[in-house]
């Protein structure tokens, strides 16, 4: 599989983690969310890993390449405006991410594939501990 496909699957997927760990970093911001201890770890540990999930992607870029301007956020990020809001559209983020992360891995070579799954993967997780899954 060329290269370049590889790549641009990469790129839509640390766009992808960017945008969320933006949405996580601002959902963190707000008062509503720091006054609760609880949602505030919670939040934490899965920015902590969407921030490990961005961090593997770039690390697999083919020799020489390396991410384009689709691995930078498009605009800031803001949360609503209280706790419930704010992870009721992190958990829809979340779900839309491992969608199109398992959308692509079609489009994508081997080891390449194995990542997106991982992610795809963890996504789906985020958003079922956000919906009150145990940690």
């Amino acid at each position: 599989m060329p290269s370049a496909v590889t790549d641009a699957v990469r790129d839509r997927a640390l766009a992808a983690e960017t945008d969320l760990i933006a949405r996580y970093d601002a959902a963190l911001a707000l008062p509503t969310v720091a006054a609760d201890s609880a949602l505030t770890a919670k939040l934490s540990a899965i920015r902590a890993e969407h921030g490990s999930h961005a961090a593997a992607i770039k690390d697999g870029y083919q020799a020489g390449a390396s991410p384009t301007s689709a691995g930078a956020p498009a605009a800031p990020t803001t949360a609503p405006p209280d706790a419930k809001s704010t992870v009721a559209a992190l958990i829809k983020a979340e779900q839309d991410a491992s969608a199109a992360r398992t959308a692509d891995i079609l489009a994508a070579d081997g080891a390449t594939a194995m990542l997106l799954a991982s992610v795809a993967a963890a996504e789906s997780g985020h958003a079922a501990l956000l919906l009150g899954g145990a940690a």
